[in-house]
């Protein structure tokens, strides 16, 4: 608000670049109700929005949670003649994944591609984790294979969203054929997909798929560490499986090879 003050005492009207910079600055803050008066403001004295100042008031709105009143502001703005952007449909689409408004999120999306925008990995990324937080990993799936045929390659958020969706499913074999492709692909899921996954298996109570992801990610490379052992180690002794609690406990301290080699 200096900024504005300093102008206008110098007699210089501020364009839609210097209240992009004020708007972005509010938002940063998490002071949109500044942002939207500076958007009043812009309105009042007849200086247009564009791309830029809608991209910055969508965004800030659906890392709010207000994802609904970002969507109005989009076509308030198709409505005064301002074209948004990949980034902007990204940032509304992202905004309902998060709320898990997978419906919204799908919506959105079909806006996006009639209005001739093309969606790339973070499009695809918000979509399949919207479906996954529903229980719906069989769609992300195919989410998935249209990223693919559409000529954008999926990347380890991809892959991941899916690994623990079907983990939370319960579904071993559909996570084996996920790891399967990623490494067709050359993606190598990280620590924090197998740790993930472990845990979700334990939650679930399927201890023996939990153990097969711990040899798979030992088989990967990948060195788990007293969380991943623990979950598991846990989930045995409530079970009763005390030899099996000992044969991980040893294989945590590297004394035996793993049994299920």
């Amino acid at each position: 608000m200096v900024l504005l003050r300093v102008m206008k005492s110098r007699g210089k009207d501020p364009d839609v670049h210097t209240y992009n910079i004020l708007i972005d600055g509010h938002c940063r803050m998490n002071e949109l109700e500044k942002a939207k008066k500076l958007l009043d403001e812009m309105d009042s004295k007849g200086v247009l929005r564009d791309t830029v100042t809608c991209n910055i008031i969508v965004d800030a709105l659906c890392k709010t949670g207000e994802a609904d009143e970002a969507e109005k502001l989009l076509y308030q703005m198709l409505d005064k003649g301002v074209r948004p952007n990949h980034i902007t449909y990204n940032s509304l689409i992202n905004g309902y994944s998060k709320l898990g408004c997978w419906k919204d999120t799908i919506r959105v999306f079909k806006d996006m591609i009639d209005r001739g925008f093309q969606p790339d990995e973070i499009t695809y990324n918000s979509i399949m984790n919207a479906l996954c937080k529903q229980g719906q990993t069989g769609e992300a799936e195919k989410v998935l294979n249209l990223m693919v045929r559409g000529g954008t390659k999926p990347d380890l958020v991809s892959y991941r969203t899916l690994l623990l969706g079907y983990a939370n499913d319960g579904n071993l074999a559909d996570v084996m054929n996920i790891l399967d492709r990623m490494q067709l692909d050359s993606v190598a899921p990280d620590y924090f997909a197998y740790t993930s996954m472990i845990k979700a298996f334990a939650k679930n109570r399927k201890v023996d798929g939990a153990m097969c992801l711990l040899k798979r990610m030992k088989e990967e490379g990948v060195k788990p560490d007293l969380s991943a052992y623990s979950q598991i180690l846990k989930l045995l002794f409530q079970m009763g499986r005390f030899d099996d609690a000992t044969d991980l406990v040893d294989q945590a301290i590297g004394k035996t090879s793993d049994p299920y080699d």
